[in-house]
């Protein structure tokens, strides 16, 4: 028994490892995510949700601001936020659940008069649509024309050339609703074909209206394609999920520091569009005031997270606390009061 006690007393007397042990936290200046204020004291949307958390898993820690790379951050520090995950980032550390998930978007010029309108629809994708469209008119004026070219020689004439002519004609007037009455079939098979080319062009009437007035209104193309991008000159930030989306599409474009910097490119001319995540670049450009249009896209998504150190036992406790906070109330309260509406 007294060989026990000897045995087991110098090890209870080892020091526990302190849930209370201090831990250091690097914050990297990425608005909305984490604001540095003139103080020096730090506060956003990742940083609040890092205070829940801490709380929530009894960690202490102090935060001091750090560069923008992550992995140098890790030497010095248990705990590096905000970071975008990437491929990259997750070989050199461990990353935490995200506490955010965004979309890319990206900010151009809000066009104005006349000539932001024709500028707007002198692009590859207004011309794209317009070749759409005429095809289909060709194929829909065709049938009617192969229908009505025996019975109704008058409107749809029987020489191919000039009956192709009017069936793409009376296609045409028919979807736009024009219906000059020029032109009509009188079989019932050319009108059966008419009816359901009327009933089928409301929707293709309405697509049309809704890209040609995207495309008029400065907005360059559909922000649902990063083919739209590739008549533009573009600018991302160094490093970030958009230039490795960007690059890995062919898409040729320019780097700038932050999201600052880029968006004063597009302003004063010098690029047409700069893409990032839609949040950094909405509260940049709100923070700034500059006129711009920042639009949120289905584009790749941006992960935003905590990395710590490889195989840091830390991650596991930030993920459970990170989890309960991001499904409570007061983490939705959070997300609600830093980005209330993605849109812009």
């Amino acid at each position: 028994m007294n060989f026990l006690r000897r045995l087991l007393l110098p090890l209870l007397l080892l020091p526990l490892p302190a849930l209370s042990q201090t831990v250091s936290v690097g914050v990297i200046d990425a608005p909305p995510f984490a604001i540095r204020d003139r103080t020096g004291v730090h506060t956003g949307l990742a940083v609040d949700l890092f205070r829940l958390v801490a709380e929530r898993a009894e960690i202490d820690f102090e935060m001091t601001a750090v560069a923008d790379d992550p992995v140098a951050a890790l030497a010095d520090h248990d705990i590096v936020l905000p970071v975008e995950a990437d491929r990259a980032l997750e070989t050199a550390a461990d990353l935490t659940h995200p506490v955010y998930t965004a979309t890319l978007g990206y900010a151009s010029k809000v066009g104005s008069g006349p000539l932001a309108v024709v500028r707007g629809l002198m692009t590859l994708e207004f011309l794209r649509i317009i070749a759409s469209v005429a095809a289909l008119l060709l194929v829909v004026g065709a049938v009617v024309w192969l229908i009505e070219r025996r019975r109704n020689t008058e409107m749809f004439r029987e020489d191919a050339r000039r009956g192709l002519g009017d069936g793409f004609w009376w296609a045409g007037v028919t979807l736009t609703t024009i219906g000059y009455g020029d032109k009509a079939p009188v079989t019932v098979a050319g009108r059966a074909v008419a009816m359901l080319w009327m009933l089928t062009g409301l929707a293709v009437s309405a697509s049309l209206t809704a890209a040609v007035v995207t495309l008029a209104g400065g907005g360059g193309g559909s922000p649902d394609l990063p083919e739209a991008l590739s008549d533009r000159s573009v600018v991302v930030i160094e490093g970030s999920a958009a230039q490795a989306f960007l690059d890995g599409r062919g898409v040729v474009s320019e780097t700038a520091p932050d999201a600052e910097t880029a968006l004063r490119l597009v302003e004063t001319g010098a690029v047409d569009v700069a893409v990032g995540a839609a949040p950094i670049l909405q509260w940049q450009r709100d923070r700034a005031g500059h006129d711009l249009r920042v639009r949120t896209t289905k584009w790749d998504p941006v992960l935003v997270t905590m990395a710590v150190a490889e195989g840091d036992a830390l991650r596991e406790r930030l993920d459970r606390a990170l989890l309960d906070v991001l499904t409570s109330e007061a983490g939705q309260e959070l997300v609600r009061r830093y980005l209330p509406d993605e849109e812009g």
